[in-house]
């Protein structure tokens, strides 16, 4: 399974919603995937981080650097080739990160599943 499909996978575990993937390769030398997701719960932000890290070590991936552990409201996986964001709804909305991303592609996240 794809690393992308697992991590998609993962967020969904946790119902986090309104998720979008861009398609960053041959647009950043340091990932191919960036992923925003909501959740409305630091419960919820807590699983997510549980769910991608035992997740991708069940499919044999690298492990996982997660920033905002402490955090209620945010946090940021690094996959190496795929960052994942999960956001609380509300600050998803504050730092509205897909106005500085309108002009990458997105992909239907359909595609991995």
């Amino acid at each position: 399974m794809e690393k992308i499909q697992v991590l998609i996978n993962s967020i969904e575990s946790v119902n986090a919603f309104d998720i979008v993937v861009y398609d960053m390769k041959g647009k950043s030398p340091f990932y191919d995937y960036f992923v925003i997701s909501s959740v409305t719960s630091e419960r919820q932000l807590n699983g997510a981080i549980n769910h991608i890290q035992n997740d991708l070590a069940k499919h044999k991936f690298d492990h996982a650097r997660v920033e905002g552990k402490n955090s209620n409201s945010w946090i940021l996986v690094d996959c190496k080739d795929v960052i994942v964001n999960v956001f609380h709804k509300d600050e998803r909305e504050y730092y509205n990160l897909e106005k500085m991303l309108a002009e990458i592609d997105q992909l239907d996240i359909e595609d991995f599943r």
